[in-house]
């Protein structure tokens, strides 16, 4: 097998993985075309391709993605059929869809722990428009199921303020991301997203390995890094989280994404804190 479907949460920053493979393996089979960097956002562009001969496979990138599995299925066997080499983009959770490509091809997931969970958050949190569907409260969960506190705080959505829409909607993805790291163990990956902050080698190994280029040393990487290095985990949070100290009340030291992390881990319900 040498096809690779790279799974990630959203802002994992597998977008900025896919860019840079992308403009390594030219002669690919992929699902999306690169955009480059925004640089005023920090945000890795890309595109997908929809391609009617796998007419399922752009649907496979997208945010809450659930392509129909027959067509997925179809679709998957043809292109390995017709592509020794191909790398999908992919957002789709579900261990149904894991099974199916047992022996196919190899999902891939982008890692992520406690550790790094501030960044993906809040690298989510700053980077979506506030006109987004997501901060009215009514966006589909991509991973848990729907709970009582769900529902009712989209039934009061309407009711609240943009700053309390925000502060629901941060401890939505959390929760969303929590139970996913639980569910798919996306702490013990091949690599992770802090490796492209501090151990750059792990994933140059990982697809060459794999019989795919990569060349973490360019301008790309080292300006996404220097623009998206505000969203890393505090020293502060990282102390608290190793000595299960969830100091989710701390203003002065914690972001507020940082506190609602400890309050969830703390088995409160949600309550607003800023």
């Amino acid at each position: 097998m040498s096809g690779i479907i790279l799974r990630w949460m959203g802002g994992g920053a597998g977008d900025t993985i896919c860019n840079l493979l992308a403009s390594n393996n030219p002669n690919t089979y992929m699902n999306f075309k690169s955009k480059g960097l925004d640089d005023g956002t920090g945000r890795s562009m890309i595109i997908m391709s929809h391609d009617e001969w796998y007419p399922s496979l752009s649907n496979l990138g997208r945010k809450n993605a659930s392509p129909p599995k027959e067509q997925l299925k179809k679709d998957l066997l043809k292109l390995i059929k017709n592509h020794k080499k191909f790398i999908l983009r992919c957002h789709y959770f579900d261990h149904k869809f894991d099974n199916l490509l047992k022996g196919r091809a190899e999902v891939n997931d982008i890692g992520v722990d406690l550790d790094f969970l501030p960044f993906i958050v809040q690298a989510i949190i700053a980077k979506i428009p506030k006109s987004h569907p997501m901060y009215e409260l009514k966006y589909k969960l991509t991973y848990r199921k729907q709970s009582a506190s769900d529902q009712m705080l989209q039934k009061i959505s309407r009711k609240l303020s943009n700053h309390q829409k925000k502060q629901v909607l941060i401890w939505n993805l959390i929760s969303d991301a929590v139970k996913r790291i639980n569910e798919f163990d996306l702490g013990n990956t091949a690599f992770s997203t802090q490796d492209l902050f501090y151990n750059n080698k792990r994933i140059e190994d990982f697809f060459k390995g794999k019989g795919y280029e990569i060349n973490l040393d360019v301008p790309y990487l080292s300006n996404w890094k220097n623009i998206n290095k505000i969203y890393l985990p505090s020293e502060k949070y990282q102390s608290c989280l190793k000595n299960n100290k969830y100091e989710y009340t701390n203003k002065k030291e914690l972001s507020i994404v940082e506190r609602y992390i400890f309050l969830l881990l703390s088995g409160k319900r949600f309550i607003f804190l800023d």
